[in-house]
Formats: C-alpha cells, sequence, structure tokens
C-alpha cells in the first residue's frame, strides 16, 4: 500500500487535534490555574439525571474514544477528501464554539461524579481505597480530566460527527458502518453512566453536532478551508 497518497491527511489531522487541545485542555488548565469553579447544570432535567445509573465497565469503551475519533477521521479521509473537509470545517467551528461557552459559561461535574459511589460519604476528596480496576480507571479518567467542560459534552460532539461521516459517504461497508455506529452510541451512552456529563450536556452536543452538519456541509468555508490545506500541502510537497 502507497500511504505517500494519503499524505494529504497529515495538516488537516493535525489542526483538528490542535482546536482540541485549545478548546478542551486549554481550558481545563485556564480553570485550574485561575480557580474557576464552573456552573453545577445538574438542575436541568433534574429528575431525569437522577435516574441514570453508574456503570463502570463502561469505561472502556470510553477509553477508546480518542483512537476511535482519530481512525474514523483517518478512515474517512481515505475515501474522500470532499468529506474529509466537511468533516474538519464542522469540527473546527464547533471546537471553537465549544471553547468560547467553556471560557465565559465553565460547568462543572463534581457533585454528580459523587454520585458514582467511588467516593467516601460522598466527599469528592476522599476516594475509595478499595476500588477494583475498572473502578480505578473510572477514578484515573476523573483525576485526568477534571469535572471542568461538560456542557456542552464533547464526547457526544465528536462521536456523533463520526456518524455524520457515514451520512456523508454512504458507500461505506455495512460491517464498518456498524462498528462506528456501535462504538460512537456506546461513547456517548458511558457520558452519561459514568457520571461524566449531565443529559443536557449530551444533548447540547447533540445539536451543535447536526447544526453544524445542516449548515456547513455544503457552505462556501469548507472550500475556503480546503482551499487553503491544498495550496499549503503543495507548498510543502504532501501532494
Amino acid at each position: 500500500m502507497n500511504l505517500k497518497k494519503y499524505n494529504y491527511i497529515v495538516i488537516p489531522f493535525f489542526l483538528l487535534i490542535f482546536f482540541l487541545f485549545i478548546t478542551y485542555f486549554g481550558n481545563q488548565f485556564y480553570a485550574e490555574t485561575f480557580g474557576n469553579p464552573g456552573v453545577d447544570y445538574s438542575y436541568i432535567l433534574l429528575s431525569l439525571n437522577q435516574k441514570v445509573p453508574f456503570v463502570a465497565w463502561h469505561i472502556y469503551p470510553y477509553v477508546l474514544a480518542y483512537p476511535f475519533w482519530a481512525l474514523t477521521f483517518i478512515y474517512i479521509s481515505t475515501r474522500s477528501k470532499e468529506n474529509m473537509y466537511k468533516i474538519l470545517t464542522m469540527a473546527i467551528v464547533t471546537f471553537l464554539i465549544c471553547g468560547i461557552w467553556y471560557f465565559f459559561w465553565q460547568s462543572d461535574v463534581t457533585v454528580w461524579r459523587t454520585t458514582s459511589g467511588l467516593f467516601l460519604n460522598n466527599d469528592y476528596l476522599t476516594p475509595r481505597t478499595d476500588l477494583n480496576f475498572t473502578e480505578s480507571m473510572v477514578m484515573w479518567i476523573y483525576q485526568a480530566a477534571g469535572p471542568r467542560n461538560a456542557l456542552p459534552s464533547m464526547h457526544t460532539l465528536m462521536s456523533w460527527f463520526c456518524i455524520i461521516a457515514l451520512r456523508l459517504d454512504k458507500k461505506i461497508p455495512l460491517i464498518n458502518k456498524i462498528i462506528i455506529w456501535v462504538l460512537a452510541l456506546m461513547i456517548i451512552i458511558a457520558t452519561q453512566t459514568l457520571k461524566q456529563h449531565y443529559i443536557i450536556d449530551l444533548i447540547v452536543g447533540l445539536l451543535l453536532a447536526e447544526a453544524a452538519y445542516w449548515l456547513l456541509r455544503n457552505s462556501k468555508l469548507v472550500k475556503i478551508i480546503s482551499a487553503w490545506i491544498e495550496r499549503l500541502n503543495r507548498k510543502l510537497k504532501l501532494e
């Protein structure tokens, strides 16, 4: 297989990573450094939130999220440059929206996480000492990600983009469609059952992805971004 013919994916892929890190991890750093506690949005659809169970083993599909998103983007890009630029444009715009929202209206799910049963006396500062391996993985995610950047859910947003990619490319083999659908939905469900997000976070993430699909997929912005990247690719001899 001649991998060089796919060099055109390199810049779009790293643009995705750049905007993701600025949006998500940049805001996490800002919130923790400057003590921005964020707002607890549990009061929105509270009765539904309270019915969501904690399911520790859902951590396994959840931790696959980043490689899953990356591989899906690469796969879609190898099949169609046009679809690659559409997904890239949707991602950049929605990442910027999320970043601005997190910066000005930061959220917090600390209280929600304490309902997982992983803490003593519902105290976020005192995790249980008898956690099994799976529960320890959940705790590691809690500590690594922090309780910020919840609304909207970027895990939901990016997983739904993987499903949107299937709508853009209707000729994807059935088995690949099933794999992408199943993993995307499992990650979205896990945002709830791991107490990482409230239901409103999921809803807004879905709505944001759908809005981007309908408003941007045939927009001039796609052409502007694709033209700029293709010029850069030619200059760097990536295509």
